[in-house]
């Protein structure tokens, strides 16, 4: 199943990371690192399991990925960011 943003919250890429935005809430969370790999491929429409495909890849030295997605999956559910 596809990761999907809820209506109204946009993705930005950054130099130096990402920016998440709720146009709704004017709500903004700055991202970096694992958690910038995650929603650039929640915003290219990946599922839960091709991102942690392509973070394996992108992060081979992180041990923690699976769980790492999982908490930063739910942390953006909690928030309203993530249907």
């Amino acid at each position: 199943m596809k990761l999907k943003y809820v209506k109204g919250v946009v993705f930005r890429r950054e130099p130096s990371g990402g920016i998440l935005f709720n146009i709704d809430t004017g709500d903004l969370q700055v991202t970096e690192g694992v958690a910038f790999g995650i929603c650039d491929l929640i915003d290219k429409g990946k599922s839960k399991e091709e991102i942690l495909v392509e973070l394996t890849k992108s992060y081979p030295d992180e041990t923690d990925l699976k769980q790492d997605l999982e908490d930063f999956i739910n942390e953006l559910r909690e928030k309203g960011i993530l249907i």
